[in-house]
């Protein structure tokens, strides 16, 4: 795993949420990203030119570890909500999932409609990383440890909420291998609509 994704899905607000937190970086964060060596797919065209081609999706299932269901989640809270999108986005199976991109779209619950609707537009157009190919080599899944972090952040309005977690990722293998544990800095921004439930409308992650 590296410290960035293969990805960056981050709404304006949350570049300027970063500028005003001071990271440095601002990409989204995965498990088989920067790592990898490996093109994108292609195909040839009329002209010699090459069009990327997408992972396939993930197969049907979840992970074997439980995740947060919104009927348990206080929707109103945003410490709540913004821990349990990002601990489904982090909670990935290598014997279901492809990429990390998987498990984002599993947590399709906690995220705003707009969000969620680019996210399925821009899967990862690479082939996984050599990080990724270790963890399905022993068919693993990982774990998942949120701790909050409290750096200067703006203020939260009636309408929009920014939390700072520090996200630590187990690979557990199915043969009782345990590999070394990736830990990244994600920001998450969140965005209601009058009293109405808190979902997420950006991610993004420091390296």
């Amino acid at each position: 795993m590296t410290s960035t994704l293969r990805r960056a899905v981050v709404a304006a607000a949350a570049a300027a949420a970063l500028a005003t937190a001071g990271c440095s970086h601002t990409s989204k964060s995965g498990a088989n990203q920067a790592d990898s060596t490996a093109q994108p797919g292609a195909v040839a065209g009329g002209t010699g030119s090459a069009s990327p081609r997408s992972l396939p999706p993930g197969a049907s299932g979840t992970p074997p570890v439980p995740l947060p269901a919104p009927s348990a989640v206080k929707m109103h809270d945003p410490d709540a909500v913004s821990q349990a999108a990002i601990t489904i986005q982090w909670t990935m199976d290598t014997t279901i999932d492809t990429s990390q991109h998987d498990a984002e779209l599993r947590s399709a619950a906690f995220l705003e409609p707009s969000y969620l609707a680019t996210i399925k537009k821009t899967p990862p157009m690479a082939a996984p990383g050599a990080q990724w190919m270790e963890w399905a080599g022993h068919h693993a899944y990982t774990t998942v440890t949120t701790k909050p972090l409290h750096d200067q952040r703006p203020a939260d309005s009636p309408t929009q909420a920014r939390r700072q977690w520090l996200v630590t990722a187990i690979p557990h293998g199915r043969d009782h291998w345990t590999g070394r544990p990736v830990t990244n800095t994600v920001f998450v921004t969140m965005t209601r609509s009058g009293t109405g439930p808190w979902l997420v409308s950006a991610i993004t992650v420091s390296s």
